[in-house]
């Protein structure tokens, strides 16, 4: 017994030279200190001399939102995981590893009611704590990292019962795992069209918002300074008050008084109007490039750049990802187009004096003895585009603005109100999803990456250099996105341009998405169908049912189909589909026909001809206002009357009631 006590004795290390601070964590064998207070207790851990992170993420752990009660006992389990995966496999665990495992290792307090580990190897212990985890209903997002630190606790020898997974994935809530939103088109349109008007309204004011800005910064510091901004008048005499509110009523008289010509901006340092138009702005470059927002943060206005492709400029951003590279960054480029250039000079050039503000603030915390790796990371977050717009709310060491709650108020503010075909498209897109979207309501629960996702269907719904139908206003012309789709097809084989594995894989499992629905149509929803495979399938379908076969086709037979090869879809801008999947035409792109032939790949369900009538009817408004007896319009007219009159062969064929358009061509005789 006293050879123990003396071996003990023998492993403490001395605590008198070794003082708290933020990277004591990274000393080993502070575990093995006999005492209950170690120097890595602090509130903050700071990861910056041994670790590299992309520019949206933080290189310090803070606890200060962590269990006052647990805190200790979780940094203890931190400590040991991150020095025994350091000596048994030589790596650091990042950053965000280690935060998983803090937020992982506070459920699992929460449930068990200490830190005090080893008292789930008691069987009675496992079970109840399994009936109160099972009761926190978490996602098997929460539950996985959950059960990653019940491992790493047995590994550190924390716990010496076999850990038993399927018990623990058990407890997983029972909802669905919910892929991230693809946004319906004409809602998608909306948001895009807003955040574009807003980069055309305020690109202008760019340098006058970042000047009113810091007239209200250089305000609420002499505020608090105690200096009497009134000098005359009613007021101006008496004693300043520094109370809190006594100093928020004087700032808010003095930032009235700042003149500025900024239509409809209000200065304000809860900044809403400023993290509106950045949302708008990140909006805008997500939207046009496909990025992640990692990716997107890490642009500022001199990312983007021209480049040639195929005789035409194409905008190319360069930024970098941390995806596939161990989480450290890397370098890379994505084509976008000139529109997001427009809105990183805007985000850029109007965070100017929020930006100054932020480098005062970090010179600070150089002078109190930041590492210079911090200080340096710091001062890479503020070259960025994206900044937090709300200063007097940024305290902590990073300067990335987030942009759920301001995308929330975006949705919200945009008064969207959802119809019967939005709500179809979006059970459509989103089959985990479906019943979250009402008829007159709107989705505003959406992340940046759900753009990402909508990007990847947008991409594959009308196929590599086929004509796409969404259309985008900017600056008082239509953004056609055919070329952009068209272009990407060049692009995705250049060395020197991004079009990495996962996004193509984003791309491939969207459009396989799609075409299970679009067959899904074809073959079991639509009761007509025309075109020539349209024609073809129908004909099969009754064969089929004369023999006494099964018609229908399951989502999964149609899946396998797709994966396979066997079948093939694009959507046309038309209404149409076309199974051909080499397909170069762009069927139904133009303004009028040349012939009459129809391709010979061609499919239109009873949705698709339902969306032809409409365009008919558009065409036939068209024709009218055309129609004035002017010569030079006579072959346009001879063309769209052509159309017009094709197209009610499909009316015909799917029973959709119509007038027969007979409008003669006026011929002007006195021309």
């Amino acid at each position: 017994m006293m050879d123990d006590k003396q071996n003990k004795h023998n492993n403490v290390v001395s605590l008198s030279p070794i003082e708290k601070s933020e990277a004591a964590f990274l000393m080993e064998d502070l575990d093995r200190l006999d005492s209950t207070d170690k120097p890595y207790h602090v509130e903050k851990w700071d990861f910056s001399s041994t670790h590299v992170v992309g520019v949206r993420y933080s290189l310090t752990l803070s606890f200060s939102a962590t269990n006052p009660e647990y805190v200790k006992g979780i940094q203890d389990a931190l400590y040991k995981f991150y020095h025994d995966s350091k000596k048994k496999k030589g790596v650091y665990l990042s950053v965000r590893y280690m935060d998983k495992m803090k937020t992982a290792l506070q459920h699992i307090a929460d449930c068990l009611g200490s830190t005090e580990w080893r008292d789930l190897d008691n069987r009675r212990n496992w079970k109840s704590f399994l009936r109160k985890l099972k009761n926190k209903n978490l996602s098997s997002g929460s539950i996985n990292p959950l059960l990653s630190a019940l491992n790493k606790l047995s590994d550190v020898g924390e716990l010496k019962s076999y850990v038993d997974a399927n018990e623990v994935r058990k407890c997983v809530s029972g909802k669905e795992l919910q892929q991230h939103v693809a946004i319906p088109h004409n809602l998608y349109q909306c948001m895009m069209n807003h955040s574009l008007s807003m980069v055309e309204k305020y690109h202008p004011y760019r340098h006058e918002i970042s000047k009113a800005m810091g007239e209200a910064y250089d305000i609420q510091k002499r505020v608090q300074a105690g200096e009497k901004i009134v000098t005359e008048g009613r007021g101006s005499g008496r004693k300043l008050g520094m109370a809190k509110d006594a100093i928020k009523l004087r700032f808010n008289r003095a930032i009235k008084k700042i003149n500025h010509d900024i239509p409809g901006f209000k200065i304000d340092l809860n900044a809403y109007d400023l993290a509106d138009i950045l949302t708008s702005c990140l909006i805008v470059v997500q939207g046009f490039s496909g990025v992640r927002i990692g990716e997107a943060v890490s642009f500022n206005k001199k990312s983007a750049e021209d480049k040639m492709v195929n005789g035409k400029p194409v905008i190319v951003l360069t930024g970098e990802t941390t995806k596939g590279n161990d989480g450290k960054p890397k370098v890379v480029t994505w084509q976008s187009h000139s529109v997001a250039k427009t809105a990183l000079e805007l985000a850029y050039d109007m965070m100017e004096s929020t930006r100054a503000l932020y480098h005062e603030r970090v010179n600070e915390k150089e002078m109190q003895g930041k590492t210079a790796e911090l200080i340096q990371h710091m001062l890479r977050q503020l070259e960025s585009s994206f900044l937090v717009p709300k200063a007097i709310q940024q305290n902590s060491d990073n300067y990335i603005f987030n942009p759920q709650n301001a995308l929330k108020r975006f949705i919200k503010n945009l008064g969207y109100n959802a119809s019967l075909e939005d709500v179809e498209e979006f059970n459509m897109l989103n089959p985990t999803r479906e019943g979250q979207l009402k008829v007159g309501g709107t989705y505003d629960d959406l992340s940046s990456h759900d753009f990402r996702r909508s990007f990847a269907v947008f991409f594959v719904r009308y196929g590599f250099g086929t004509a796409s139908g969404i259309k985008f206003q900017f600056k008082h012309k239509n953004i056609n996105m055919a070329g952009y789709y068209a272009n990407n097809a060049v692009l995705a084989q250049m060395n020197d341009i991004l079009m990495g594995d996962d996004i193509l894989n984003d791309l491939e499992e969207a459009g396989i998405d799609l075409g299970i629905d679009i067959f899904d149509e074809i073959y079991n929803k639509s009761e007509h169908l025309s075109g020539d495979t349209g024609e073809e399938i129908m004909r099969e379908r009754l064969d089929k049912l004369k023999s006494g076969q099964r018609i229908y086709m399951t989502r999964v037979e149609i899946e396998e189909n797709i994966r396979r090869g066997n079948f093939h879809i694009i959507q046309l801008p038309s209404g149409a589909y076309c199974t051909n999947g080499s397909c170069d035409r762009m069927c139904g792109a133009l303004q009028f026909r040349a012939e009459v032939k129809e391709c010979g790949h061609k499919v239109v369900t009873d949705k698709g001809a339902r969306i032809i009538a409409k365009q008919r009817d558009r065409l036939i408004a068209k024709f009218t206002n055309l129609n004035t007896g002017d010569p030079l319009k006579s072959s346009i007219l001879t063309g769209l009357k052509q159309k017009i009159q094709v197209e009610e062969l499909t009316l015909k064929a799917h029973e959709i009631p119509y007038k027969p358009f007979n409008d003669d061509i006026i011929l002007n005789s006195a021309s």
